[in-house]
């Protein structure tokens, strides 16, 4: 952390591990109160996995953010039936991060969603996830796509070449353009299509989508994206030949796929026009005049449009996503977490960093 912070380098945290501390794909609210033999309660794990990590990472001032779950439902499409577990943890973080607040800095919380494309599931997912349904700590700060659509040169039609309206974003502007809360390509990047490369990766990606997303088309309610991905492994998106990734390989490659998106990057910017003033920013309280507002829980998760969703994709058992589970109790062992768990940082409060603008 200190040597991106040296290289003027913002961090995203994940806050759910792989083989303890997950959120697995169970109808609500089994997905957060389940106790699995040799593994214990999912819901009480989960949240100590991530209580541990957030005390560690939330000292550091260039952690941008934490993400609370990541493709819940690419896998197994009964993550549709846990997105209430998604806002329990949720809930349960930002009860924690209140109760820290005197020596614990608030990092934003974002979930980030594979992009199931046009339709109404993308949408209503986001709306459900960033709406305040028991109460505003149950909604997450941010929300984030992972966007593999645009695997051509260019989208042409009506006579013009590379025509942002006949592409795949299109689609993706209507359904976030007026969102509630900051929204970011969370992954982007084929390597697919005309951008299907071996190694040696000869010329690599040219990254056409960057000037859309970042540019006029979209850069007014985008936050910004994150490319995927940095190191090379048997999926091949890697923007570098990492150390080891070949036989006797000890030193770091950076490839043709880098130095393409280096230049784009420097090309295109996300739109500044709500860039606050440094005092505002100093008290975390700024907010756009024209942002939109958080969505209420009026939208009739149960019966409406989140039961439509489960249907749609065949979960085993469609459940009401107005109801939460109840807060997990985070233990490691037999003791449970309480305040001295916060992280220990008396100097967080003078700490001034981006977290406070995405707000």
């Amino acid at each position: 952390m200190k040597k991106a912070l040296s290289l003027g380098l913002y961090v995203i945290v994940p806050l759910t591990g792989k083989d303890w501390g997950f959120l697995p794909a169970f109808p609500a609210p089994d997905c957060y109160t389940q106790e699995i033999e040799d593994y214990g309660n999912v819901g009480n794990n989960v949240l100590a996995f991530a209580k541990t990590v957030m005390k560690e990472f939330a000292q550091y001032n260039n952690t941008l953010m934490f993400t609370a779950a990541n493709e819940l439902a690419q896998l197994d499409k009964n993550g549709y039936a846990a997105f209430p577990c998604v806002k329990a943890f949720v809930r349960d973080l930002h009860n924690h991060q209140a109760e820290c607040n005197s020596t614990m800095r608030r990092v934003p919380l974002i979930y980030s969603d594979v992009d199931t494309g046009g339709g109404a599931a993308r949408k209503v997912v986001a709306d459900y996830l960033t709406c305040a349904l028991d109460s505003e700590a149950d909604a997450v700060d941010a929300y984030g796509l992972n966007v593999y659509s645009w695997c051509d040169d260019t989208y042409p039609g009506d006579g013009k070449a590379d025509n942002f309206q006949y592409s795949p974003y299109k689609d993706i502007k209507e359904d976030f353009k007026d969102f509630s809360v900051p929204f970011i390509f969370s992954e982007f990047g084929c390597n697919l299509g005309v951008f299907k490369t071996k190694c040696p990766y000869p010329d690599g990606r040219t990254w056409p989508d960057v000037k859309h997303f970042l540019g006029e088309d979209m850069g007014q309610f985008m936050s910004g994206a994150v490319a995927f991905q940095w190191s090379m492994d048997k999926e091949e998106y890697g923007l570098t030949l990492s150390p080891g990734f070949l036989a006797g390989q000890d030193k770091l490659y950076l490839l043709d796929n880098y130095f393409n998106l280096q230049k784009v990057y420097k090309k295109y910017h996300v739109n500044g026009t709500w860039n606050a003033k440094p005092s505002e920013v100093d008290q975390c309280s700024f907010v756009p005049s024209d942002v939109a507002p958080m969505e209420e829980s009026s939208l009739g998760w149960n019966g409406g449009s989140g039961t439509k969703v489960q249907r749609q994709r065949g979960v085993d058992k469609v459940v009401d996503w107005s109801v939460l589970p109840p807060p997990a109790t985070a233990l490691i062992g037999n003791a449970t977490l309480n305040i001295s768990e916060c992280s220990a940082d008396p100097g967080y409060a003078m700490k001034i960093d981006l977290t406070c603008a995405a707000h």
